[in-house]
């Protein structure tokens, strides 16, 4: 697949940020971190398009910035859920955690403008963590609609992602010319567009504000 294909399968991401958009006013603010992250990667997927196709240089550097931005907010989601919220301690120091690996792979070691795969492999496992947590607690808490429920769907979409995150970071370390290597950053992409829209039907079944149900039902 070249740039633009690749580019293109990449911005299906569109797809819940703009269901997302349109439903903003009327779903429940628990999700907007979520929808702060399919932002922030539209956003970064266009700029390394820009770096890679239009200026012919590195997408290293927006790379790990976005890498840095998605670990925080992603944090931030599970905080808002409840299950960091709950231990502020363990949320304290993944924060440190993560600003320290990132800090000692970009700026200590000066690899800013190379890709930092610790970095990701790092809070690509945490976040799978955090993922699989909350999905128990869903489970013992209602396990009769999963599917249709937005956080189960998330964290369903995060541990596909992340955990072929780490596979991929892997792969790149064993060699990028190998035949395994190829198969695996050819299959990235593909994976990319699925979770998206897994992260589509997630974001049609967040649950409205309590104010609005009301007044589309009652409201005379």
């Amino acid at each position: 697949m070249n740039n633009l294909g690749a580019f293109l399968v990449s911005q299906l991401v569109i797809i819940p940020l703009v269901i997302g958009l349109i439903r903003f006013n009327r779903t429940v603010a628990s999700f907007q971190p979520f929808l702060l992250l399919l932002s922030l990667a539209f956003l970064s997927e266009t700029i390394s398009f820009i770096c890679i196709s239009l200026l012919e240089t590195s997408n290293a550097v927006p790379s790990n910035l976005y890498g840095l931005a998605e670990s925080v907010v992603i944090l931030y989601q599970f905080f808002v859920w409840g299950a960091l919220k709950r231990k502020r301690l363990l949320f304290i120091g993944l924060l440190f955690g993560f600003a320290a690996v990132w800090t000692t792979e970009n700026i200590i070691f000066n690899k800013i403008e190379t890709f930092s795969p610790y970095f990701r492999v790092t809070y690509a496992f945490v976040t799978v963590l955090l993922s699989i947590n909350e999905i128990n607690y869903l489970i013992v808490k209602d396990n009769k609609s999963l599917f249709r429920n937005a956080r189960f769907l998330v964290c369903m979409g995060f541990i596909i992602i992340f955990i072929y995150q780490i596979i991929y970071e892997a792969s790149l370390f064993i060699g990028s010319d190998t035949v395994l290597s190829l198969r695996v950053i050819f299959m990235f992409n593909y994976i990319n567009a699925f979770v998206n829209l897994i992260y589509a039907i997630a974001v049609l079944c967040i649950p409205v504000k309590s104010s609005y149900y009301f007044n589309k039902h009652f409201d005379a």
